[in-house]
């Protein structure tokens, strides 16, 4: 992300115009999946059948169970990549993906990594940019 950031601004700033960096970090975004929309992510990916009926069978009946002092707390988990899951980077890659290729203009830029999310918006003048 920094080093696609620093290209794309290094080139503006060569010519002598200005950049706008657009920085959102979203707190608790992987634990908050809506996972709906990552099917529906592989469905616009054109994922295979199988890696998507599994991943639909992954989300299915997920119970999260606390125990202490003898006593279990059982809950249904219907949001959210598990923590230390395999499938959670991929899974979040699917969900961002659809912000990636929005129709931003030739003027502006969407880079990602994790949860936070970059637009750089470019123009010759700080009016040109703030209106982009």
């Amino acid at each position: 992300m920094a080093m696609e950031a620093k290209k794309c601004i290094e080139q503006v700033l060569e010519n002598r115009g200005v950049v706008i960096m657009t920085s959102l970090d979203v707190k608790g975004a992987i634990d908050a999946a809506f996972w709906p929309s990552i099917l529906h992510g592989f469905k616009e990916l054109s994922c295979p059948r199988n890696l998507y009926n599994l991943s639909k069978g992954y989300f299915s009946h997920r119970i999260a169970v606390m125990t202490t002092n003898n006593v279990s707390i059982k809950r249904s988990v219907t949001k959210g990549c598990p923590q230390g899951s395999c499938y959670r980077p991929g899974f979040w890659n699917v969900l961002y993906n659809s912000l990636l290729n929005l129709d931003l203009t030739s003027h502006s830029k969407a880079i990602a990594i994790a949860d936070n999310l970059m637009i750089l918006t470019r123009g010759e003048t700080v009016i040109e940019a703030e209106n982009r």
